[in-house]
């Protein structure tokens, strides 16, 4: 059989099939194939969503049936961007290399020039400069954790000097794709009576009955907005903002809910934060209840306010899974610890280092952070 020369595939066929690559890295290692690919398919600033976020008034919402505060006419707008993570790893090395080199997490930006930015994994920050820094995806093994959606304030007062207003920012937000190219938008607001809204297309914002966001958790698990109130108490939106249980309060509880995708499961860490304990939950929708987990196995938990993910200990070439990293964003201001710092809690043993006393896993954060 005569060998193949896919650099004379028609121009036609590889744009449209540059078009359907989602993914940044896959779109850069598919330009990179040779200058006939290159040239034949579209370097798409996939980061930059094509919706705006409004801000709200403060205050706002004393009757949650009054929705004028909510879709108040001309409110100023905050741009929305998608933030991908990924677990870097070095090419197949040497023996005698194989300490030099160690996987990396990282979380990448672009901004509407195309130009790239990094962010440490877990903490809210801005971001990080790396000047002169090269990362050749090519010869690299990149493995995509997920995707959160960041919020731009760049240029936004968050007081309105024409009515003398304060206008607050969405704590969370994530978007689903629905009814062709319409999003689902769903929102938490950390402001009283901290509500959860969600709206499609150009639809008016609507408040979600009895979930207030205190203390809970908003995320895409398989394409859909998932949220997760103080109690346990959690819901799915549908494409019509519709709201469907899909587990039962919690008896008890700890103090912050987080949801976690994992290897296809929907996990709910419930934080203790005195002393810092964490209870973990699969969600069995058809039940409708949170299921007791009582190992992760290989798995290790990453928490942030902003984003959490899972990653399995083969993949971040540490000794074993079964542990939960705690950021210390989650800590402050619950906490009587007066240091600030990030713990790695051995669900096996029941300890919580700090993460600096545990290199293994403190060196896994690129670019390195400002404190540990």
């Amino acid at each position: 059989m005569a060998a193949v020369d896919w650099s004379k595939l028609p121009t036609e066929l590889l744009n449209l099939i540059s078009q359907r690559i989602d993914d940044e890295i896959d779109l850069i290692r598919f330009r990179s194939t040779c200058s006939t690919w290159r040239s034949s398919s579209v370097l798409k600033i996939l980061q930059i969503l094509p919706f705006k976020f409004p801000l709200f008034k403060i205050p706002f919402l004393s009757d949650p049936n009054e929705m004028d505060t909510i879709n108040g006419n001309n409110p100023p707008f905050c741009h929305l961007s998608k933030q991908n993570l990924y677990l870097i790893k070095p090419p197949p090395q040497k023996e005698e290399e194989q300490t030099l080199l160690r996987p990396r997490l990282i979380r990448v930006s672009q901004n509407t020039r195309g130009l790239t930015r990094f962010f440490h994994p877990l903490l809210n920050n801005d971001p990080i400069s790396c000047k002169g820094l090269v990362l050749d995806f090519n010869k690299l093994f990149v493995l995509h954790l997920g995707s959160i959606i960041s919020i731009c304030k760049c240029g936004i007062k968050p007081k309105n000097e024409a009515d003398d207003c304060f206008y607050i920012f969405p704590e969370k937000v994530v978007a689903a794709m629905c009814h062709g190219k319409n999003p689902l938008i769903v929102a938490a607001l950390n402001a009283r009576p901290f509500p959860l809204l969600s709206k499609c297309g150009n639809e008016n914002w609507k408040v979600i009955p009895d979930m207030s966001m205190v203390y809970g958790d908003i995320c895409l698990f398989k394409g859909h907005p998932y949220a997760v109130d103080k109690f346990g108490k959690a819901v799915i939106v549908g494409p019509d903002s519709s709201v469907h249980l899909v587990a039962e309060p919690l008896v008890g509880g700890g103090k912050k809910k987080f949801l976690v995708e994992s290897v296809g499961d929907l996990l709910l860490a419930d934080v203790h934060v005195y002393p810092v304990i964490v209870d973990l939950f699969k969600l069995n929708e058809k039940e409708k209840k949170w299921v007791k987990l009582t190992s992760l196995e290989d798995r290790v938990l990453f928490l942030g306010l902003k984003c959490s993910f899972s990653v399995s200990a083969s993949d971040l070439c540490v000794a074993k899974g079964n542990r939960v990293i705690i950021s210390d964003d989650i800590l402050r201001g619950f906490s009587r610890r007066r240091t600030r710092a990030s713990y790695v809690l051995d669900l096996d043993q029941g300890q919580l280092p700090p993460l600096s006393n545990s290199p293994e896993y403190s060196n896994l954060f690129w670019p390195p952070p400002r404190r540990i």
